[in-house]
């Protein structure tokens, strides 16, 4: 190897083994507010440590690390500015990773410094560092339980269309499995004025439903159910949308998922399976990198489009159509078999 190719290699892998300080550092500002102060133009440092009621060199600091990275402009005098990157970094944005940084820089950075425990004993770190599972966990701490569900709504609005164009004419209930505060379920049904929705998930999750459904418009179409999926899923739906569900859980308990399904719909009705599909092989940084996360977290995976179809064929379903959709997420069609 030449050594202008060593020095690029050297510097690239010194990067990717340092990455977490960069995300550390979006946290630390999402978490003290920064982006948002910073909607109507750049400020001062110094104002805003004042502001915020921290140590000015140290926030200068931060910053200026994160103007290296791209998020924040500076200039010579100290003021501090958004780039269109750092916009979303901002609570109130469409797209916003504002929720997804908190997320990533708190329960999930606390529990990838266990990921070698996990490669050791095939445990899940998040299991092993907070002592109970990742679900339990939000429905014990309501605080994280919101941060959760928002960056969730907030990535699945980012991500077009919600069903990649499925056609649902001839259907008439959509049952969203898993579906958080409805985010998925009011944008089908805005789309869909003769159709009307069950919300099922946990009473935690659904929590901040009825009033987004009703800022939505869709709140009298929707009957909203709690319970656990793993125990069974409501009937009287011919479409059973699940939603970036699957991928949480190993093959054992995706499959108990699947046939609760399989048990609530009907012979003529219809499962959509909303998630990654990797490729065979070499597979994009961005799609391996949230396997590990579903690893790290859950114990969960995502799945190539061979173990999807082996998955729900175990499961009394036939895999009839891939959809690949605006985002990374694919839309799998499945039929009671």
């Amino acid at each position: 190897m030449a050594e202008e190719d060593r020095g690029k290699s050297f510097e690239a892998l010194l990067s990717l083994l340092g990455g977490y300080r960069l995300s550390q550092a979006a946290y630390v500002v999402v978490r003290l507010g920064v982006a948002d102060r910073l909607a109507d133009g750049p400020k001062e440092a110094v104002a805003l440590a004042r502001e915020l009621e921290v140590d000015p060199d140290r926030l200068f600091r931060v910053l200026r690390a994160l103007a290296s990275a791209g998020l924040f402009t500076l200039d010579a005098r100290g003021r501090v500015g958004l780039t269109a990157t750092g916009e979303l970094l901002r609570s109130d944005v469409p797209g916003s990773l504002a929720a997804f940084a908190l997320l990533q820089g708190e329960e999930g950075y606390r529990a990838f410094a266990e990921l070698l425990h996990t490669v050791r004993t095939g445990e899940t770190a998040f299991d092993h560092v907070f002592g109970m599972g990742h679900f339990d966990y939000l429905g014990a701490h309501p605080e994280a339980s919101r941060v959760f569900h928002r960056a969730m709504s907030s990535s699945l609005g980012s991500a077009g269309d919600p069903l990649h164009g499925f056609d649902l004419a001839g259907h008439r209930v959509v049952v969203d499995v898993g579906g958080g505060r409805g985010t998925l379920l009011a944008g089908v049904l805005g789309a869909h004025p003769h159709l009307r929705g069950i919300l099922f998930d946990l009473p935690s999750a659904v929590a901040g439903a009825p009033p987004f459904l009703a800022a939505a418009g869709v709140r009298d179409r929707v009957e909203i159910r709690t319970g656990s999926a793993f125990d069974q899923v409501p009937p009287g739906g011919d479409v059973y949308v699940l939603s970036r569900v699957l991928h949480d859980w190993p093959d054992a308990k995706a499959e108990l998922l699947l046939r609760n399904c399989r048990k609530a719909v009907g012979e003529d009705g219809v499962v959509l399976v909303r998630e990654i599909v990797l490729p065979e092989g070499t597979v994009p940084l961005p799609q391996v990198q949230r396997d590990l996360m579903m690893m790290v977290m859950n114990g969960g995976r995502e799945r190539t489009e061979r173990e999807w179809r082996e998955l729900l064929g175990r499961c009394g379903f036939a895999l009839v159509g891939v959809r690949a959709g605006q985002g990374p997420d694919h839309l799998l069609v499945a039929e009671p078999c």
